[in-house]
């Protein structure tokens, strides 16, 4: 009879420890094969603070397990935000205002980076020259739709006066050969810069001008974090320390410019001259969503609407998860 109650209680602390591990929680002390999965995804050939958590554990050290997905291009993960095949993406402002007016539930809920993209040509010129000139771009991505608004809003200049030609990013540079500019994110941009290609604007350059004509205000934001709205609602626990795993990552990108330039040339496989290039120009964001960067998405929302990428006012819009 001992030996019968003393197997059922072996079998009642087995059963008990099995279900603390399945139940864990953030911050709870699960071990590493018990930590909860949540997948993010990002594009293939953009560079985000998710580089910095993947790398350096950032999700672990909050109570969770990153699966990174990397996919071709942006609308790739819209349609996987769309089908419930990530539960995280970063993505251009832009994009989270359009998936939202089409009816997705989204929330934004932090801001990744500032406008990293270029245009960048074989001679010297002035933005308003590009009337009349081949552009290189990757068509469907939010660079291009952001591209078309500013030369819209700020020269008058409209799809009907240049000729697009569509190109994979990792063709850009050889459609140089073809094509008077091209239009660009990192880590691409730096590529070209450390090759000698004239820098015809930067986006942030372009913002300033927009904000001194009183189009903007804020800070010029290109890349959000947004979460399914369906996931938030049963798993905030999760999003919380999702938030706090990219701030960590955001702070350790600019308190550790060495190990940041390593990590991004393993994943990208730049050269040095190109690596501090991209430092050197790229601003990541590592503060909580505040008033200000939504008065900046919100800006940015306002120019892809005068410049006729998003169809509806999204003035009134409000997506964001202030935690």
């Amino acid at each position: 009879m001992r030996k019968v109650l003393a197997l059922v209680l072996v079998g009642l602390v087995v059963l008990t420890s099995g279900c603390i591990g399945a139940n864990s929680s953030p911050g709870s002390g699960a071990t590493s094969s018990e930590l909860p999965t949540v997948r993010a995804a990002t594009l293939l050939g953009g560079i985000s603070t998710l580089d910095i958590m993947e790398a350096k554990g950032f999700d672990e050290k909050n109570g969770f397990r990153v699966k990174v997905l990397r996919l071709g291009k942006t609308p790739d993960i819209i349609a996987a935000l769309k089908n419930g095949e990530t539960d995280f993406a970063v993505i251009p402002a832009e994009m989270a205002a359009k998936l939202a007016q089409s009816g997705v539930d989204i929330k934004i809920i932090a801001v990744d980076m500032l406008q990293n993209q270029a245009i960048i040509g074989k001679e010297k010129m002035e933005p308003k020259e590009l009337k009349g000139k081949k552009i290189g771009a990757v068509v469907a991505s939010g660079t291009f739709k952001l591209f078309q608004a500013y030369m819209k809003v700020l020269y008058n200049i409209t799809p009907e006066d240049y000729t697009v030609v569509n190109v994979p990013p990792g063709s850009i540079e050889d459609s140089l050969r073809d094509v008077d500019a091209v239009v660009i994110w990192e880590p691409i941009a730096s590529q070209l810069m450390a090759k000698n290609y004239t820098v015809i604007a930067t986006f942030s350059e372009l913002w300033d001008e927009a904000r001194a004509k009183g189009i903007v205000n804020g800070p010029a934001v290109m890349l959000v974090w947004v979460v399914r709205g369906d996931f938030l609602k049963e798993h905030r626990d999760l999003v919380d320390a999702f938030i706090k795993a990219q701030l960590d990552s955001a702070r350790y990108w600019k308190a550790n410019p060495d190990e940041t330039k390593a990590i991004l040339k393993n994943l990208y496989h730049l050269d040095q001259k190109t690596l501090e290039i991209l430092y050197t120009r790229t601003f990541v964001n590592d503060g909580k969503l505040d008033e200000g960067l939504i008065l900046g998405i919100k800006s940015e929302w306002k120019l892809a609407y005068l410049g006729g990428y998003l169809e509806k006012d999204p003035s009134g819009l409000d997506i964001f998860y202030r935690g």
